[in-house]
């Protein structure tokens, strides 16, 4: 009797860890600040790019005597991009209400004068549920959505470009249809 009673305790436990944890992965998500948006979308310095060496004057003292090494080849930057977690109504390029204060920060960082002088392509992501053209449409809706919520708050049309990408760039190709395959990035292209 008392091993009937350790091992219906020990599934009542088991059952409400799995519950517990269950209920974690559900939670939404902290939106991004507007700070680590920005951040997120700078571009770096280029006078302060890795490599660059100074000219010596003839003459100097510290000029070497013997072949100069060969300067490294920097490697062309990573345009500054962010994943935003945009939540829409099923089958649809509806906002969802879950993202309100997501996509309040995302245009107030694009709106900001830290970013004021850069140009943003929206891309919407899908994950890979349905057919590609399907897919592929509803990536361009997405994106089109999202690019007319930032300029009805403030962020002017001609810097944003939106571009949908279906399933072709998953984030998790592991689970072509987990959750973080259906995303909106945001991709810093120029200013």
């Amino acid at each position: 009797m008392n091993t009937v009673k350790i091992v219906r305790s020990a599934l009542v436990i088991g059952l409400l860890a799995c519950c517990g944890s269950v209920v974690a992965q559900e939670a939404p998500a902290t939106p991004p600040s507007v700070d680590s948006i920005i951040d997120s979308l700078k571009v770096e310095d280029s006078s302060q790019a890795q490599g660059q060496t100074r000219a010596l004057r003839p003459g100097s003292a510290s000029m070497a005597t013997t072949a100069p090494a060969p300067a490294p080849v920097a490697k062309p930057a990573k345009p500054a991009s962010i994943n935003m977690q945009i939540n829409f109504e099923f089958n649809s390029d509806r906002i969802s209400g879950s993202s309100e204060q997501t996509m309040a920060n995302l245009a107030a960082a694009l709106s900001s004068a830290q970013l004021e002088n850069r140009k943003f392509t929206v891309i919407g992501h899908t994950d890979a549920k349905g057919s590609d053209a399907y897919n592929k449409a509803l990536s361009d809706r997405r994106a089109a959505a999202v690019r007319r919520y930032l300029i009805n708050n403030g962020v002017s049309a001609a810097r944003l470009r939106a571009v949908g990408k279906g399933e072709s760039q998953l984030l998790n190709a592991d689970e072509p249809e987990a959750a973080e395959n259906r995303r909106v990035e945001i991709l810093a292209t120029g200013g």
